[in-house]
């Protein structure tokens, strides 16, 4: 690697990385802001996701890109510790204008040359990507090389998630009243995840919660290619037993993951989600 490249990691709140991995990692982490009917909030600084199922019982809040103030100070900082390139990984574009809106921002900066990436994804998904592209500037490669591996991530990561009610999805706009209507007259658990545009789609369905952690097993598992090398990713919002039994089975029928990667749902996501949320899936790395 060049001498004067030093790449900065950038991601949002949504992305769900466990503070010691950001630390280890050193991401940049844009925090979302969430309106409730007694103030403004930033997610994982002054608001978390066991706030928010509490605040859902009685209003649902609003979550927005992160404030032009959040971000201009994050770029300041990272060109005061002398980073001259960076890449940011963010909320897909199909929930939130956050892309747009630091696109925007860094096309104003000067000293610093910001690539932006629609990571297509919401929570670990994100996160998964973040890290691995931190890795690989830990292990001191190029920016160019770096822009073309992201991409690829986003192409090679998969991740599959259920949640106990579309009620906030609804509520949220981010899907389909008759969707969410069907969902809950039938008591379906529904197995989500994000198409190529960054949509949410229902990838499967389930009658029972008991059904759950094997559909979600099976579906990464059909993703499964021998040779590969991957990381794997598992994720609960409010739901941490499940969350482990889970991960020691993905672990088993994936025993050569070169990273496990466990995230709890943030406040923000937590909004359209509520409790109850599973999720796992797959990276592929090469």
């Amino acid at each position: 690697m060049s001498t004067t490249e030093k790449i900065a990691v950038i991601t949002d709140s949504c992305a769900d990385v466990p503070q010691e991995l950001a630390e280890k990692y050193h991401l940049f982490i844009l925090p979302m802001r969430i309106t409730c009917s007694d103030g403004e909030y930033r997610d994982g600084i002054d608001i978390h996701a066991q706030d928010i199922y509490e605040i859902l019982k009685k209003e649902l809040p609003r979550s927005s890109t992160p404030s032009g103030a959040d971000v201009e100070d994050t770029f300041t900082e990272i060109r005061r510790q002398g980073y001259t390139k960076a890449v940011a990984i963010l909320l897909s574009g199909g929930l939130s204008g956050t892309v747009n809106h630091v696109r925007l921002a860094a096309e104003e900066l000067e000293g610093l040359e910001v690539e932006i990436f629609d990571s297509g994804q919401a929570s670990i998904g994100i996160g998964a990507i973040a890290l691995q592209a931190a890795e690989y500037v830990q292990e001191g490669m190029g920016f160019e090389a770096l822009k073309q591996k992201i991409r690829r991530l986003i192409t090679d990561t998969k991740v599959f998630f259920s949640i106990d009610t579309l009620e906030y999805l609804q509520k949220g706009g981010r899907i389909g009243k008759a969707a969410a209507l069907a969902g809950m007259l039938l008591d379906i658990k529904p197995i989500l995840s994000f198409d190529a545009e960054g949509e949410i789609y229902t990838a499967a369905k389930v009658r029972t919660r008991k059904q759950v952690e094997k559909r979600l097993l099976a579906l990464v598992e059909e993703l499964k290619e021998e040779g590969r090398p991957y990381n794997l990713v598992v994720a609960d919002g409010g739901a941490p037993k499940e969350r482990q039994e889970l991960e020691q089975k993905l672990a088993k029928l994936f025993p050569d993951s070169r990273h496990l990667y466990r995230a709890k749902i943030g406040a923000a996501l937590s909004i359209y989600l509520g409790s109850g949320l599973l999720g796992a899936g797959i990276q592929y790395l090469d």
